[in-house]
């Protein structure tokens, strides 16, 4: 079947003499919190937990901004499964870059909050370690560690962060190999970049919805061979 990109990942670090690549994990300080304050915890590198604006409409999520003074960032779950439509396939999460949080809550000697960006694609490996460790072995019907993560889609704008929609964050090709998809939009505080600083130190995810991919992990629910990104209203 081959090496999953999480396997990949910690047999290059072992190479470097390192620890292992997914150790550096942040702690998340609150389990029960939004999807997104924890991704957003592990985006950044930070044990600081942000509140959560949770979005049921997509204007006014695309119109929505995380902020920094209070700590805000926004949630959308989107893409039904087709067989289940209350079970959402995608959560999208707007979040703020590390250097944006270390510039706002950087303690009152200076000390870093945030170690550093990671990618949403670090996410799914923190969302897969999660899943593993609360579902019974018993109960498992794909084994995560054989998931592949793929690397995360960059854009660095907001249109083509959301086209097409609605995201494909999960497929499965016909040897049943489940693959996860992201796409991100990352844009630094820079004074190069052309935009408002209110556009500046933004990192955002499309992601797989955690319960879907619980349901899938379970053989409860199988995702369609959708290509990357592929809208199904289309």
């Amino acid at each position: 079947m081959g090496l999953s990109v999480r396997r990949i990942g910690c047999l290059a670090a072992a190479l470097l003499g390192a620890v292992c690549c997914w150790a550096s994990l942040p702690t998340i300080a609150e389990s029960t919190a939004p999807i997104c304050a924890q991704a957003q915890q592990v985006i950044a590198g930070t044990k600081l937990l942000p509140k959560v604006v949770v979005h049921e409409d997509y204007e006014a999520f695309v119109e929505s901004k995380a902020t920094d003074a209070p700590f805000v960032v926004q949630q959308l779950f989107s893409n039904p499964d087709p067989d289940e439509t209350e079970l959402m396939r995608t959560v999208s999460c707007k979040m703020r870059t590390a250097e944006r949080i270390n510039t706002t809550h950087a303690g009152v000697a200076g000390e870093l909050v945030a170690e550093g960006d990671q990618d949403c694609a670090r996410v799914h490996t923190w969302l897969l370690d999660k899943l593993q460790a609360e579902i019974p072995a018993s109960e498992l019907r794909l084994d995560p560690v054989d998931v592949l993560i793929e690397a995360e889609q960059t854009s660095f704008m907001g249109p083509s962060w959301l086209d097409p929609w609605p995201f494909q964050a999960a497929s499965m090709d016909e040897e049943g190999v489940l693959q996860l998809h992201s796409r991100a939009l990352f844009v630094p505080r820079a004074w190069w970049i052309p935009l408002p600083e209110r556009f500046q130190g933004n990192y955002y995810c499309h992601l797989v919805a955690p319960d879907y991919l619980r349901s899938v992990l379970r053989g409860q629910t199988r995702p369609q061979a959708f290509p990357i990104g592929v809208s199904l209203t289309k």
